[in-house]
């Protein structure tokens, strides 16, 4: 009896946390379609914005719906990990380059703050997923920053027993001993955040994701904390072989704020939803390009009998008509139209679909999709 009933409690543990997925998924899905078209918008609306006081508020919504951005791309994030679509492209490369990022990335939020900000400089070679590693340290100077008032935050790398350790360090609230397996819990929060004035105080899944990271990855994550004096959360990264990580090629990315050159490219914009449509057009148009839109495959294909064949396409993945932006572009591809570059925008999380969209080489952006990062996927950055 009692194998029986632990047999059906874990039975309805595994379905309660299926249920919970789906929620997850479903309701950053729901959310993310208006998100996008406030984003697209807004970006669309700042060349318009004259005089400081108009810039200053539209500096404080920009800040408002990045930071519901960041919800909900951690409810995607943790959506996607427990549907086990998220696969490591584990390489050698060198920290420094990450490290370096990190720097530019979270010195003015520490500087906003009127913390103390430290990256110290490594230059050993980890083997490691780049952008996975990354989004744990960016999680954890994230949360760092959220319960730091005042001190400092900083990040060093020392090599220990064959591996590097990444630690995160602040001077801020300190975890109790006994909260200090609960913070990677999902939708934990410690109460005593001290937030970034006008910034948010998180859904409690930061850690969650980092848990779910380094099981993926197996670096472990460990933390050292004292209530009033602060934390040391340390990544455990194995070392990778230097001379592999000089072989491979390494992208060049554009300079912070550099604009790549439309050049006058066609692009068809393909969405069901009127007003994400129009958001779209009109900030591609702004970016220097021609642009065709339509609001299903049938119009796509209707309007392309009467104009040049596109350069891009960036279309919706559910269309609305019982079609997908998958299909479109293989319509496309049969009318002997093959665009340079599609562009999936979607909410979805499955294997599946990434899976189809790579095997037509096409980018998959997840919405909230923001503007800046729209913009290199056009110039094929």
């Amino acid at each position: 009896m009692a194998a029986e009933a632990e047999a059906l409690a874990r039975k309805e543990a595994e379905r309660a946390n299926d249920a919970k997925t789906r929620f997850l998924a479903a309701a950053s899905h729901d959310l993310r379609q208006p998100l996008q078209s406030a984003l697209l918008f807004a970006a669309a609306l700042a060349p318009h914005v004259a005089g400081p006081r108009g810039r200053e508020v539209l500096g404080s919504l920009d800040r408002s719906l990045e930071s519901l951005r960041t919800l909900l791309d951690r409810l995607l994030d943790i959506s996607k990990l427990d549907a086990g679509v998220v696969k490591p492209v584990v390489a050698a490369f060198p920290i420094g380059r990450l490290l370096d990022e990190l720097d530019v990335a979270y010195a003015p939020r520490a500087a906003f703050k009127g913390l103390a900000w430290r990256v110290t400089p490594a230059a050993t070679t980890v083997r490691s997923d780049p952008d996975l590693l990354g989004r744990i340290l960016r999680n954890l100077i994230e949360n760092a920053l959220r319960y730091t008032a005042q001190g400092v935050v900083e990040v060093n790398a020392r090599t220990e027993g064959g591996a590097l350790l990444i630690e995160v360090r602040d001077t801020g609230a300190g975890i109790a001993e006994d909260s200090q397996e609960a913070i990677f819990q999902e939708f934990h929060r410690i109460g005593t955040a001290d937030t970034v004035p006008g910034g948010d105080k998180g859904l409690g899944l930061g850690l969650a994701i980092v848990r779910r990271l380094s099981h993926l990855l197996d670096h472990p994550v460990t933390v050292r904390s004292t209530p009033g004096a602060g934390s040391v959360f340390a990544v455990r990264v194995p070392l990778g072989d230097a001379s592999a990580a000089h072989q491979a090629p390494q992208p060049v990315p554009a300079a912070p704020g550099e604009a790549p050159a439309a050049s006058g490219k066609r692009v068809l914009v393909v969405d069901d939803d009127p007003l994400l449509c129009t958001a779209l057009s009109s900030m591609i148009r702004h970016w220097g390009y021609e642009v065709v839109d339509a609001g299903s495959r049938a119009e796509a294909e209707a309007k392309l009998d009467a104009v040049p064949p596109p350069e891009l396409v960036v279309t919706d993945y559910r269309l609305g008509d019982g079609t997908t932006g998958i299909d479109l572009l293989a319509a496309l591809a049969r009318r002997g139209v093959t665009p340079m570059r599609g562009i999936l925008l979607t909410g979805e999380t499955g294997s599946a679909l990434l899976d189809e969209a790579r095997s037509l080489g096409c980018a998959v952006l997840h919405k909230p999709v923001a503007p800046p990062a729209l913009r290199q996927a056009l110039a094929g950055n």
